[in-house]
């Protein structure tokens, strides 16, 4: 059972967003959750979201995780973190209190990586992250009740989502640099 007390993390909290801030890291205003090791497993299912569409893979992906951490094949992260603002992170309630603090201060690095990285910048509106994912997940929720669609047609069209997601290229902001005269190079 946890050494700690929401007292002892918001204590913790509160001495180490200073040091984030003097250390110059910018980031969003930070909030965390305590969650069991059962729910880690599923927001690392639903690839971090909390919510997410109905879809069979998600629930595949629970059980293959479950079963490695049951027989000690893997671990769990000590912590997750949405990129969203406010930015949204997991703590583990297992954790020890020194193992809180550590993850709590690694949070804040994170935080202020998704709020200043240019990738995350262009192509994510960290305000609407949250609520976009439960967006999406109540339209496939829709097309599935929809007597026109239907859950047949809608899980065949996310079969065909999910089976070419990992076999395209992601396409990265290309960006000119400027050589030693100022111009950019091509």
């Amino acid at each position: 059972m946890a050494d700690f007390s929401i007292a002892d993390l918001e204590y913790w909290n509160e001495r180490i967003e200073p040091i984030a801030k003097e250390c110059g890291l910018d980031y969003y205003n930070q909030e965390f959750e305590i969650i069991d090791y059962e729910d880690m497993i599923g927001y690392e299912s639903y690839v971090g979201m909390p919510s997410h569409y109905p879809h069979w893979s998600y629930g595949k992906s629970y059980e293959r995780i479950k079963t490695l951490h049951k027989y000690n094949l893997t671990g769990l992260p000590y912590e997750m973190v949405i990129n969203s603002n406010p930015c949204l992170a997991y703590l583990m309630k297992d954790n020890s209190l020194l193992l809180q603090v550590l993850t709590i201060a690694h949070v804040y690095a994170h935080n202020d990586f998704f709020k200043n990285n240019r990738l995350f910048k262009s192509g994510t509106k960290a305000e609407y992250t949250v609520e976009m994912f439960k967006n999406h997940a109540n339209r496939i929720r829709e097309y599935i009740s929809d007597p026109s669609i239907g859950y047949a047609r809608v899980e065949k069209i996310l079969n065909a989502a999910h089976a070419v997601k990992l076999q395209t290229e992601r396409i990265v902001e290309f960006r000119n640099r400027p050589d030693k005269t100022g111009k950019d190079v091509s």
